[in-house]
């Protein structure tokens, strides 16, 4: 415990909220597959109490899985961290809005295009395709600002409030700096959103009956 403990003062506030988050993210996804191989769902408080178990498993420190084998310096956790990176807000909300809710949400189908359009544009030229670099954006310019706030105003009129919610989430941690990154970019989108995105896309557009109009299962 006491290893624990230190591990923790080790870390600033920040370090810790994006480790906790990233616990409770796989945590999620554990459980979803449990589910899956199963064939069984849990229920909203089993859920919970797993997900409580799991998310401080992932936040055992070393010598827990020295003990198993595994030589690791730090919670297995941060190392997931240093592979995936920190995930958007958006991704965030989500992903634990579908699990605590235990339905699917419901987003607009534009909105899914947007992020497949981001990202074939965005990350080529953030990674230096030319000269232009829309990720620079992220740093402060109003004009970027207005056109994320305008995006909330077309989903609220479409009436996809939880997708405004999420975006709304977005902007507060990116003013707060609740991340270690200052770049508003990083709370919208990531590579496994936009990944997310194109997945739904293609398995809407091969289903048998696929759904019509503004809305579309997430």
């Amino acid at each position: 415990m006491s290893t624990l403990i230190n591990t923790i003062n080790a870390l600033s506030g920040q370090q810790l909220l994006a480790l906790l988050e990233m616990a409770i993210t796989c945590s999620i996804i554990l459980l979803w597959f449990s589910e899956l191989i199963f064939a069984q769902s849990f229920s909203l408080l089993m859920r919970s109490l797993l997900l409580c178990g799991l998310t401080g498993t992932l936040f055992l420190p070393s010598e827990y899985w020295n003990y198993l084998g595994a030589p690791l310096e730090l919670p297995l956790v941060a190392y997931v961290r240093g592979m995936v990176g920190d995930l958007s807000v958006l991704t965030l909300f989500l992903l634990w809005a579908s699990f605590f809710l235990r339905e699917k949400l419901l987003l607009p189908l534009q909105f899914k295009l947007g992020l497949v359009f981001i990202a074939l544009v965005f990350y080529p030229l953030a990674l230096g395709l030319s000269m232009f670099d829309p990720y620079a954006w992220g740093y402060g310019s109003w004009i970027f600002l207005l056109a994320v706030l305008l995006v909330a105003l077309i989903v609220w009129w479409a009436r996809s409030y939880g997708l405004v919610l999420a975006i709304a989430l977005a902007l507060a941690a990116w003013a707060f700096q609740w991340h270690e990154s200052s770049n508003l970019w990083d709370y919208l989108i990531d590579p496994f959103l936009c990944l997310w995105a194109l997945l739904s896309l293609a398995i809407n557009y091969y289903r048998p009956n696929p759904i019509k109009g503004f809305t579309d299962e997430a």
